[in-house]
């Protein structure tokens, strides 16, 4: 799987002020690299190049190969903060790739043959995209590009859980997301000239985000014992 490049340079200096300092002043991004058995190190990336990465599709399940002083490693995002009321990143952090361990990703989850949907096309509903992205554990070689949905034979009312994909030794799901088995996808009928929702498509939408956050943290709790604590 190629990988993509980014160029960073160590931070000597950390806490609060010198992160403020590099984003408002000197359009320098404050970040960290942990994971493995090399202790965390404190790095920026200019802003121009940061927003560069960002640009690509599906970061989040991307490799990037990190050149920090000619030393270079794999790494994966693990998470991107910005500023709460400004457009402004303002911290990353990059989990570093380890040979033969499964990593934690962010996969997008796409809907294929919608125009052929059953219960869009014969019996008149809509598509509910519950699901837009999922968590998976996969080899740093092997990480999916997207994780597929066949819509050409979902019926009116049927929804499409995580346990209804196809099993594959490519890559696997966090242990709770497996117990939820949430839903990906469903097909809303309509109904009086409304859209007939039942309560589980509701609490669907609304804990889709919480859901796939408390497999995030799992994964990576169990893959990164060697994270430190933030300095920003």
């Amino acid at each position: 799987m190629s990988s993509l490049i980014l160029k960073a340079e160590p931070r000597k200096k950390t806490g609060g002020l010198s992160a403020r300092k590099a984003v408002f002043g000197e359009n320098r991004i404050p970040g960290i690299v942990y994971g493995g058995k090399d202790k965390p190190i404190p790095i920026f990336v200019k802003k121009n190049e940061f927003l560069k990465i960002l640009n690509v599709d599906s970061v989040f399940n991307k490799l990037i190969e990190l050149e920090v002083e000619n030393k270079k490693e794999l790494v994966v995002f693990k998470d991107i903060q910005m500023h709460p009321s400004k457009n402004i990143y303002t911290h990353f952090d990059l989990q570093r790739v380890v040979s033969g361990i499964k990593i934690s990703v962010v996969v997008p989850v796409v809907l294929a043959n919608q125009d052929k949907c059953y219960g869009v096309k014969i019996e008149g509903g809509i598509i509910n995209h519950v699901s837009k992205e999922i968590t998976v554990l996969a080899d740093p070689n092997n990480i999916p590009e997207a994780i597929e949905v066949d819509m050409e034979h979902i019926k009116s009312k049927e929804k499409f859980r995580l346990g209804d994909l196809a099993e594959t030794s490519n890559y696997e799901f966090p242990s709770s997301l497996k117990i939820q088995d949430p839903v990906l996808v469903s097909v809303l009928s309509a109904k009086g000239g409304g859209l007939d929702i039942d309560d589980e498509d509701l609490d669907a939408v609304a804990g889709d985000e919480s859901t796939d956050a408390d497999s995030k943290d799992e994964a990576s709790s169990d893959e990164n014992n060697s994270e430190a604590a933030k300095e920003e």
